[in-house]
């Protein structure tokens, strides 16, 4: 039997992400209880990858409300119809507890379509 990782990956850093950047959603997301979230409210995380990058690994994203409405209605309620997904990410100038910071949003991503070839 092959060994797994204990634990969730790292979490998905500001500083790591390009603004536009497509991640792929690779587990359902979990939903972590207003107890154990940093900000005393109940989110959605999910297990991310960049398609793009074999290097860059497996991140967890903690989804803000914004994010988890937008997936929602994109994805459904579903949580297994998520896995496989792809999200285009976008980093915005905000104030969060007094303080600018970056934030990471998400959107639903649709590959572009290619050009038809006229013969």
């Amino acid at each position: 039997m092959p060994v797994k990782r204990l634990g969730r990956p790292p979490f998905l850093s500001v500083n790591e992400v390009e603004d536009g950047d497509v991640f792929l959603i690779v587990e359902p997301p979990y939903l972590v209880d207003a107890e154990h979230s940093k900000w005393g409210k109940e989110r959605y995380r999910i297990v991310v990858k960049k398609p793009e990058d074999r290097e860059f690994g497996l991140r967890t994203w903690t989804l803000n409300t914004s994010t988890s409405n937008r997936l929602l209605d994109a994805f459904g309620e579903d949580d297994r119809l998520w896995v496989g997904k792809k999200i285009r990410v976008r980093k915005h100038m905000e104030f969060v507890l007094g303080k600018q910071k970056l934030v990471l949003y998400g959107e639903a991503y649709v590959d572009p379509q290619k050009p038809l070839e006229v013969e």
